[in-house]
């Protein structure tokens, strides 16, 4: 069983993997963005949010497609920029850093319980780590999110569907992963919380998946699934800690 061998990089997922986010709430993202601007007073928090809306809803509208069907997924800059160019705002930092700000303020989060520590424990055993997820922001953003929230972090890179557009279970995140930290993909463990994506699209690109299920009255078990064959799931990062100490 590939759960017995120690991985050489556990991939993780961000959204209920690593954080629990709140009700998101794109005004008081864009409030903030607009208090980072260098002329904020051109513009108000009404117009901002009319104009994420509008947005939006046009680019979303068609639902763009790939040739397979999949969704694709619209990049976060796209919109920051189309809502804050027509405000008339002017910005001295990177877009990576508005990213940032605009994802740091549009929700609450909290950090999964046992995450810090489970990421030290993969330092201290040599595990390399980075971050697959479904996201409109871009790697460069969403890295300096986990880094401002779990300073424990040292993720090697973050991919994003909005970097490639093609999202999650589509393998095609996890193979470029792989292939950019020249690693076989059967040395990889992907940590995530949803059973479609994550494990089914870690397992296509020949990863061994590992699924967080906090509700799961059992800390660890393997779940059998006809399509992937079975995987492991635990309830709580303390558990994966554990499985990792004993290889």
């Amino acid at each position: 069983m590939p759960y017995n061998k120690k991985p050489k990089m556990i991939l993780f997922d961000v959204g209920g993997t690593l954080f629990d986010d709140g009700k998101f709430v794109a005004k008081d993202g864009l409030s903030a963005l607009r208090k980072a601007a260098e002329n904020p007073e051109v513009t108000d928090d009404e117009t901002l949010r009319k104009l994420w809306d509008d947005y939006t809803a046009e680019a979303l509208g068609g639902k763009p497609k790939a040739k397979s069907g999949i969704n694709l997924d619209l990049p976060l800059c796209a919109s920051i920029k189309f809502v804050t160019m027509r405000a008339g705002l002017r910005f001295n930092i990177s877009m990576a850093e508005q990213e940032e700000i605009f994802d740091r303020y549009n929700s609450t989060r909290s950090v999964l319980d046992e995450t810090a520590q489970l990421l030290r424990t993969l330092d201290a055993i040599g595990i390399r780590m980075a971050v697959i997820s479904n996201n409109a922001m871009s790697g460069e953003s969403l890295a300096l999110a986990i880094r401002r929230w779990i300073p424990e972090a040292k993720p090697e890179f973050c991919l994003t569907s909005a970097d490639l557009l093609i999202p999650k279970p589509d393998k095609t995140l996890f193979e470029c992963a792989a292939a950019y930290a020249d690693i076989d993909p059967a040395d990889c463990w992907y940590c995530g919380d949803s059973k479609v994506p994550d494990v089914d699209g870690s397992s296509d690109a020949g990863m061994t998946p590992v699924l967080i299920d906090t509700k799961s009255p059992l800390a660890r078990e393997i779940r059998t699934d006809g399509k992937n064959g079975e995987y492991l799931t635990i309830n709580h990062w303390s558990v994966l800690t554990e499985i990792l100490k004993e290889l």
